[in-house]
């Protein structure tokens, strides 16, 4: 199964852009459908990005960029291998 890509969604008619204000997960985390994956915020609102697929989060763009509406800012792998860093 190919890497399913986290775009960013528009949230509200007018807006063009949006700042990846947090991940809520870290780069090669496990994720779960519905799972929350981002914050993005607009001038209009904040909203919560959530996975579509579950699988290995692959992170392109770094919180606090901002970035087009439709733009790909990470992929899911749903046969991917974890590889996140667990403290402890």
């Amino acid at each position: 199964m190919a890497v399913e890509p986290i775009k960013v969604p528009s949230p509200g008619e007018s807006v063009t852009e949006g700042r990846i204000a947090q991940w809520y997960k870290t780069d090669g985390a496990a994720v779960k459908v519905d799972e929350p994956l981002f914050e993005l915020e607009s001038d209009k609102a904040a909203q919560t990005v959530t996975a579509q697929v579950a699988g290995v989060l692959s992170i392109s763009v770094p919180a606090g960029e901002v970035v087009a509406i439709g733009a790909v800012v990470g992929g899911i792998d749903p046969a991917g291998i974890v590889t996140e860093k667990r403290s402890g």
